[in-house]
């Protein structure tokens, strides 16, 4: 049985990450299908099997922090977008439980890490491909990956992400290479991959990366020193001849690749001052988080604050705050935060009292090391990596990330059910939790299967219909366009609460409305375009696109006074942003009220807007001069 959920769990994560980490619900929710058929399956192995109760801090913090962040996204303001925070809690928790309580023997968690250390390899060759060439070259045709020059991002769509998950597979392949009791060829194979993955890890070109990965390595020399400390000098010396060695060897070749790099020393060179752009994304997240410190503001909410409280100096779209603990404090709360450090603390602490037990029967036995001693101490280091670059990136957004630290966790968790070196006597001994706990599991798997598979119709259509969007040959193709139309329509008879198949059928629609030629035909399309707007913003009302549609929406049907308003709360839910003080100046103009219109169109051209706001203001201040009317003066911005 053991093998079958071993196969669900690492098909899961393996096809998330090749599928760009899992970034959209569509890529995502196959393989949470697969951890809840395995959360299903494990209640067919042995559920009576007691637990051991080293694991009860660990399993009641982490309970507790999953517990918190569930039903926070469950009363989260907007119930789609508090989704993926709740699809991935409940996918993340069924792994660390399958792997606390179920895959506990060193023999399934070694091949787990084995099977992390083939996807990190991966990883690494598709981000060779994309160092040296310098392209967007993407595995799968019908993904798409932004344009972040040569720095490597792997499978995943962002090689910041990749950082994370090559860190974790640097450190955990380290440790057992060095502290396991496997057989030489396997230590060797998985000090070759970590190799690999250190090169990879230099290719992405990630700074946050590189101080996770220097902060784990410390933790790990740490612990290593720890437990050489305990033995033989002989051997305590020869330890650290051979560590030593391997440092200066890894600093030479790291300094040799830097300097080959014109991108990397680059990317080296930037300093992270007052004016960098994640500063000014980690104060919006704290004024964020002051308008409901206790509990926050809910999950995904980041979104629309961002928008509304970031500064000109950010010239993209806000959509985290690239700072996981700001991030959490904003729409969890205080509440959010403790439960968080609660869970981190009770497995850094659990994870030390068991390297601390192995080191005392070991040193009595003087033998050094063991599979879960090795384990333990890389899933040390990978959380020590994983605290430090949470702390200047959004890594743990990414389903491939989140699922990957659920695994490291279940191994802190519980270290595992045999442990080497430990008498048979002190085995049997050794306290039991109650049976019964073993139950969480399926029906944390029978939630996430009612609660988030049957979303999948949906989401695919969604996707679907995004793709078209991204081509704006809809505004011109008939055959495009409806076919917009037919996904989003398809994807709402699945899902009726998804804003974003409203607002991809209202696209769909405006655009068959300017194309047809019979003046009926053309009211017709716009009615049905601004009823599906209607019905988006009233899902998601402070989605400043939904809002923006809805208000154009009733310009075209010449609606000015029910357009007005939502023209406003564009402008306030994203100041600045130069397409709202576009649309809001061109519906001034519309109504005749020239000064107040020119006044925005100025705004809209000092954050960026480009050729169309300026021409549109260069025409106002024409009229205005034309009718003899004051001209306005608008203090300049910059911005996006």
């Amino acid at each position: 049985m053991n093998f079958i959920l071993f196969i669900l769990a690492a098909l899961a994560l393996a096809g998330i990450q090749v599928l760009q980490g899992g970034w959209h619900p569509v890529l995502s929710l196959p393989g949470y299908a697969l951890l809840a058929l395995a959360a299903l399956v494990s209640w067919c192995r042995g559920w009576r099997v007691p637990v051991p109760s080293r694991a009860a801090e660990p399993l009641a913090a982490g309970a507790l922090f999953f517990l918190y962040v569930a039903v926070r996204a469950l009363f989260s303001p907007e119930e789609y977008l508090a989704r993926n925070d709740l699809f991935m809690a409940l996918a993340a928790m069924a792994l660390y439980l399958l792997v606390a309580l179920n895959l506990t023997s060193s023999t399934w968690r070694g091949l787990f890490i084995g099977c992390l250390l083939l996807l990190g390899v991966a990883n690494c060759v598709v981000g060779a491909i994309q160092f040296t060439r310098g392209q967007n070259f993407v595995v799968l045709d019908f993904l798409y990956r932004s344009n972040y020059g040569s720095r490597a991002s792997g499978f995943y769509g962002y090689p910041n992400h990749l950082a994370f998950f090559l860190e974790v597979c640097i450190l955990m392949g380290f440790s057992v290479a060095i502290w396991s009791r496997w057989r030489p060829w396997v230590k060797i194979l998985a000090g070759y991959g970590s190799l690999l993955c250190v090169v990879g890890l230099l290719f992405t070109g990630s700074r946050g990366g590189y101080m996770g990965a220097l902060a784990g390595a410390l933790v790990f020399g740490v612990l290593s020193l720890r437990l050489v400390r305990e033995f033989a000098r002989t051997k305590a010396i020869a330890l650290l001849a051979v560590g030593g060695l391997t440092f200066v060897a890894l600093s030479f070749g790291v300094q040799h690749l830097l300097t080959r790099s014109s991108l990397l020393q680059e990317r080296m060179d930037q300093k992270v001052t007052a004016r960098d752009i994640r500063v000014e994304l980690w104060k919006t997240a704290w004024r964020q988080f002051k308008l409901q410190p206790v509990a926050g503001t809910g999950s995904g909410t980041y979104l629309y604050y961002g928008r509304q409280f970031s500064t000109p100096a950010v010239d993209s779209d806000p959509g985290h705050a690239h700072n996981e603990y700001l991030e959490m404090l904003a729409e969890y709360g205080i509440l959010g935060i403790a439960a968080a450090l609660m869970f981190l603390d009770s497995h850094f602490r659990g994870g030390w009292r068991w390297i601390t037990r192995q080191i005392t029967v070991q040193s009595r036995s003087e033998s050094v090391g063991g599979n879960s001693l090795a384990m333990t101490i890389g899933a040390m280091s990978a959380t020590a990596a994983c605290v430090v670059h949470s702390g200047t990136d959004f890594t743990l957004h990414m389903p491939a990330n989140m699922l990957t630290m659920a695994f490291v966790f279940g191994l802190l968790a519980n270290p595992g059910g045999t442990r080497e070196g430990v008498p048979a006597a002190d085995v049997a001994s050794e306290d039991r939790l109650p049976s019964w706990i073993r139950l969480a599991l399926p029906a944390l798997g029978l939630w996430l299967a009612i609660r988030a598979l049957p979303t999948w119709p949906a989401e695919f259509f969604s996707f679907k219909a995004r793709a078209i969007t991204a081509d704006w040959h809809y505004m011109e193709s008939p055959e495009l366009a409806q076919s917009m139309e037919d996904f989003a329509r398809r994807g709402l008879r699945w899902d009726p609460r998804n804003p974003h198949l409203y607002r991809y059928a209202g696209v769909a629609e405006t655009a068959l409305s300017a194309q047809a030629t019979d003046p009926a035909v053309q009211k017709k399309w716009s009615a049905i375009s601004t009823a599906s707007y209607e019905a988006g913003a009233r899902l998601a009302p402070r989605n400043i696109l939904l809002v923006l549609d809805l208000a154009w929406a009733y310009e075209v049907e010449e609606r000015y006074s029910e357009a007005d308003p939502f023209f406003k709360r564009a402008v306030e839910l994203d100041p600045t942003s130069s397409d709202a003080h576009y649309a809001y100046a061109s519906h001034l103009r519309n109504q005749g009220k020239l000064p107040e219109a020119a006044a925005e169109f100025q705004k809209s051209v000092a954050l960026g807007g480009g050729q169309s706001p300026q021409l549109a203001l260069n025409e106002t201040m024409a009229e205005i001069k034309a009718k003899g009317s004051p001209t306005p003066a608008v203090k300049p911005e910059q911005g996006r």
